[in-house]
């Protein structure tokens, strides 16, 4: 019988001897990255490594330690935050992540991280506090960067939006003009016009005129709202009045397109406290896309549901282009209509779904839009269950 090998026992690890173990430690404090240091608690550095050194601009640590002989004083750019810094210290014994602006020997200034613990006896007497040190410089100027480039976008909008809305302003008043001229020789209010071809011209700039200040409005709206300049004339209504009277003003616009149009009213009365010409703005808006971006023979529908948790949903449906996902969010930002070679042809400014979202919001609602390309599209408006109005609620 063959003797069976026997196991071979893992040959244990070195230990590094005490001479080899400072060798190690001192190998990692010569070439780190990070500055590391070790100072007295009134400020005065005791030891510091190359990397401190080129951080603060110095050939070496000895050159740093006999130049810098009051951290406070000498190092920051602002002096009190040596005393944030040792007021946390104090306070916790550690401190993480404590940024500053500090001068380099050439006078120039930098940001940096510091990381740093107090070191005590075993009496409790506090020694040193050691720690490490990072150079920040780029983030900080990349952050700094950003927040000036948020700054400018956000003064850029607040002046588009001031310029809309007072060019808006400009514009209605002689548009208002144009219309009132145009609607009195359509209608010959002062005489018959002696050529049916001048009231076809008259009937033309009125309808066009209609078109132009439904834009200055939307986006008179649009600038009202993101300027928080909108506030809600709130009251309760009853929901199915609503509907027939938002489906009365849409009607026509379909049957010109040959839409077929169904309105399903809630299947019991309901009454919501909202605000009836804003509401009815984001049911009209919704549908005059839904309508605008079918085909003619194609279905547009609004209806209403109670969801799960209480909350009323009008939802709108049609058979119409549908958008893609990416089509979606570009379709509720402003002045973003999508452009593929279905959507080309159809006039607007594109704010219909953006306003309407806005509305939605300022009632406490959310808007979702779900939607497939050449199948159709359903945007649904919720509504939290607080705006529904309960008689016996109120009544106690």
């Amino acid at each position: 019988m063959e003797d069976q090998p026997s196991a071979r026992k893992p040959a244990a690890p070195q230990v590094p001897s005490p001479t080899e173990d400072a060798h190690l430690y001192r190998g990692m404090f010569e070439n780190a990255i990070w500055g590391i240091f070790q100072t007295t608690p009134e400020g005065y550095y005791i030891t510091a490594n190359p990397a401190l050194a080129r951080i603060y601009g110095y050939e070496s640590p000895a050159e740093l330690l006999g130049a810098i002989t009051n951290i406070g004083r000498q190092l920051y750019v602002d002096p009190l935050r040596r005393d944030a810094f040792t007021q946390q210290m104090q306070r916790s014994g550690v401190v993480s992540g404590f940024e500053s602006q500090v001068y380099r020997r050439d006078g120039t200034t930098i940001w940096i991280s510091e990381s740093c613990r107090e070191v005590r006896a075993t009496t409790g007497e506090l020694l040193y506090y050691e720690g490490t040190v990072e150079d920040i410089t780029a983030r900080k100027t990349a952050e700094t960067a950003l927040l000036a480039a948020k700054e400018q976008a956000e003064a850029a909008s607040q002046a588009k939006s001031e310029f809309l809305a007072h060019m808006s302003h400009e514009l209605r008043t002689p548009l208002n003009a144009i219309l009132g001229f145009a609607e009195l020789l359509r209608n010959e209010m002062f005489g018959p016009l002696g050529d049916a071809r001048y009231r076809e011209y008259a009937a033309d700039i009125h309808g066009s005129g209609e078109h132009l200040l439904e834009i200055i409005n939307t986006i008179l709206d649009l600038t009202k709202i993101e300027a928080g300049h909108i506030t809600l004339n709130e009251e309760t209504v009853d929901l199915a009045e609503i509907l027939h009277a938002t489906e009365r003003l849409i009607q026509p616009a379909a049957l010109r397109r040959r839409i077929r149009l169904a309105v399903a009213p809630p299947p019991a009365p309901l009454r919501l406290r909202l605000d009836a010409t804003r509401f009815k703005q984001i049911l009209l808006n919704l549908l005059s896309n839904a309508v605008k971006f079918t085909p003619p023979g194609g279905d547009v529908t609004l209806s209403a549901e109670a969801a799960a948790d209480g909350a009323l949903q009008l939802i709108v449906r049609d058979s119409g282009i549908g958008m893609t996902t990416d089509d979606i969010g570009k379709a509720i930002e402003p002045f973003q209509q999508i452009d593929n070679v279905f959507n080309r042809r159809y006039e607007g400014t594109g704010l219909g779904l953006t306003v309407a979202k806005l509305l939605v919001e300022l009632h406490g609602g959310t808007l979702a839009i779900e939607s497939v390309p050449k199948s159709g599209t359903t945007v649904t408006v919720s509504l939290p269950a607080d705006r529904l109005h309960n008689p016996r609620c109120d009544a106690a």
